[in-house]
């Protein structure tokens, strides 16, 4: 199935920030704090370097010059200022992690983030803004066992204001790529049921459906997303292939149709198209599809291959043979083309040039390849 990427998670920089004692707070740092509220982050910054020469030992003017440095996007100066505010208050220095962790997030060092996220949650243990984090971090980085530990964390402990749809979506993806179907659409289930208005939620309910051969709850949840967004043309595409599989092709190419309307360059809905009017049995409608696929996208490769496959099963030899020659020359790793390649000369009585072609496939890796060059050439690579 097509998969969405997740938003990213945005930390707002500065929440774990405390006003301090108001004995600190000069008049340059009020009206600095009164203009970050604002989000005037630059005049705020100004005057805040004016109050780290006035002020140099107040911990809070260097906090605040953080806050103001990493909502302008310097990431590298937020952090020299957060040091700085932790080598003066070092009973607060563990609120450091915290506030880095949100510029690491910003640069996409998903590894310092999660380092400076753990450490922050040893002293704020039941903090489920950053086991929401540090577990999207995980995701990005595809250790979902990590991901899923963080988001079960959060549901388990009831963290207040964290254990809400967003959770169980997140946690439902992470299911979804290490395969537990069942489990993910648990979660997508309860996704759906915070937030009846979510269609990604449907989608990927959809998609946990479609994976675990469950075709018609799959077409429902994707009809449903459809629904909630006309537009979307991935819910179409994963919706025409449970119509391909259940053999509705009629409605499997109005939906590749579809998806052709609303991206004109999506290249899989066109091989669909051509596959779907094969499975008909329209041999002269899926070749013209297969051409018009490879005329729109000559450079892909496993176009080629797959019309190889169409005059290959049509016992259009030649035509077959040329293909994969194609695919090969725009993808010379490609094992399948070379077995297929070999089948092809193989027909054609072209045994010294299949025995080449499967002697190639092997090296690639593909296993049926070096069974029948041990069969058809009496022996196989090494």
């Amino acid at each position: 199935m097509t998969a969405r990427i997740p938003k990213l998670l945005t930390l707002v920089a500065g929440i774990w920030i405390s006003t301090t004692c108001m004995a600190q707070n000069t008049p340059l740092m009020q009206a600095a704090q009164q203009l970050l509220d604002k989000g005037d982050y630059m005049q705020a910054l100004v005057k805040l370097d004016s109050a780290a020469v006035q002020s140099p030992d107040n911990a809070q003017v260097f906090a605040l010059l953080g806050q103001a440095k990493s909502n302008l996007g310097d990431c590298s100066g937020a952090i020299e200022s957060w040091d700085i505010y932790a080598s003066i208050d070092k009973e607060n220095s563990w609120k450091v992690d915290g506030m880095k962790a949100d510029c690491y997030v910003q640069q996409g060092r998903h590894e310092e983030a999660i380092d400076a996220i753990s450490k922050y949650l040893v002293h704020d243990p039941y903090n489920g803004h950053f086991y929401l984090m540090r577990g999207h971090e995980y995701y990005l980085i595809s250790k979902y066992s990590q991901a899923i530990q963080d988001f079960t964390t959060i549901i388990d402990r009831k963290l207040q204001g964290y254990n809400t749809f967003e959770v169980y979506y997140k946690r439902g993806l992470a299911y979804s790529e290490f395969g537990m179907y069942k489990d993910a659409l648990t979660d997508f289930n309860k996704v759906v049921e915070l937030y009846p208005q979510f269609s990604y939620g449907y989608f990927y309910r959809g998609s946990s459906y479609w994976n675990l051969n469950q075709y018609d709850g799959a077409i429902a949840d994707f009809t449903k997303a459809i629904q909630l967004d006309s537009k979307d043309l991935h819910s179409y595409f994963n919706r025409g292939l449970c119509y391909q599989s259940e053999k509705k092709y009629d409605e499997a190419l109005a939906d590749f149709s579809k998806v052709i309307q609303l991206d004109p360059n999506f290249d899989e809905a066109y091989n669909q198209v051509a596959m779907t009017t094969y499975y008909k049995g329209n041999w002269a409608g899926a070749e013209k599809s297969f051409n018009e696929y490879i005329s729109k996208f000559s450079g892909l490769s496993h176009a080629y291959y797959n019309r190889g496959m169409f005059y290959a099963e049509r016992k259009q030899n030649q035509k077959a043979l040329l293909d994969f020659e194609s695919c090969i020359q725009l993808n010379p790793k490609d094992g399948d083309a070379y077995f297929q390649k070999a089948l092809v000369l193989l027909e054609l009585q072209k045994h010294p040039e299949a025995c080449e072609a499967l002697k190639q496939a092997d090296s690639l890796g593909n296993a049926d390849a070096k069974r029948l060059q041990k069969k058809t050439c009496g022996q196989s690579s090494n």
